[in-house]
């Protein structure tokens, strides 16, 4: 079960909401919610987490203030380097300092998992065999449209997984009914996004909220990180740090001449996965343990 805490935060206004939101952000990783009405209150400026007020304005270094350096790292552009996550030293930071304070710090992936990996798939138009004379003349018999979902559904009921589809504007409503009964979850949940690119873009191994400067609050949308197809170099961060991103394979890699190979090797990587004790699930089951 979940902490619960109250926080305290000194400081102007908006550097106050700016350092809230970060701090409740990198309490999430460690299965720590912020309520109104914790039975816990936590101060900040602390000891653990100093203040500098010229941290919130310069581009100063974690030392200075710990809070500010991941507070523009998780509202920018972050690091250069697409695999770097400085903020996810400041997480473990923040976890010494709430066990420091006798709060349960617990990653909160269930059953002791590593990491979190959300499944993640594009999906593809089903477009319709050709009919006619030409068709039916072919050397080879057209691949059914549902083919490659049901290739990907097979391999991923045989490792007891559930992945979500994106883009799913490209089917038809009859076309979704066919690959929801297979099991796919249909898209994101509202609010939630996936980085654009693989990388930690923003810093952290984790999702992470975003910021809305104008109204001085955290905004309503959640970034993911993204693997690469292969889930390295990135895998290794998130073994390292426990961390949670999302996987991206598009369906349609399973379709054509080279899908059953390409089901044979995302078999394995599954398997891989497993055994590292990597969580796979749904972008929403993942963002639900970290933001209940």
């Amino acid at each position: 079960m979940k902490e619960a805490v109250q926080l305290a935060i000194g400081g102007a206004p908006a550097i106050g909401a700016r350092a809230s939101a970060t701090l409740t952000d990198l309490l999430a990783s460690s299965g720590v919610q912020v309520v109104r009405t914790g039975s816990v209150v936590l101060e900040w400026p602390n000891a653990a987490l100093p203040f500098d007020a010229a941290a919130w304005a310069a581009d100063l270094p974690a030392e200075a203030d710990p809070l500010a350096f991941a507070f523009r790292h998780l509202t920018g552009r972050g690091s250069q380097d697409p695999w770097a996550t400085p903020v996810d030293p400041i997480r473990a930071q923040v976890a010494d300092w709430i066990r420091a304070e006798r709060l349960r710090s617990t990653p909160p992936w269930p059953e002791g998992a590593t990491c979190a990996i959300a499944l993640v798939h594009e999906a593809r138009p089903m477009a319709q065999p050709r009919g006619g004379l030409r068709s039916r003349l072919a050397r080879a018999p057209k691949e059914l449209p549902l083919a490659p979902y049901e290739r990907l559904a097979a391999v991923e009921r045989a490792h007891r997984v559930q992945s979500a589809l994106r883009s799913i504007d490209l089917l038809e409503p009859t076309e979704q009914a066919q690959v929801r009964a297979l099991g796919f979850a249909l898209d994101t949940p509202a609010g939630v996004q996936i980085a654009p690119r693989p990388g930690f873009r923003r810093g952290t191994a984790f999702p992470t909220r975003g910021y809305d400067a104008a109204a001085e609050r955290a905004a309503e949308w959640i970034e993911l990180p993204l693997l690469g197809d292969t889930a390295d170099p990135g895998l290794s961060t998130l073994l390292d740090v426990g961390g949670a991103a999302a996987l991206g394979i598009r369906v349609e890699r399973f379709a054509g001449e080279h899908a059953e190979a390409e089901a044979v090797l995302y078999d394995e990587l599954l398997s891989r996965l497993h055994g590292l004790g990597a969580w796979l699930t749904t972008p929403q089951e993942l963002l639900r343990r970290l933001y209940a």
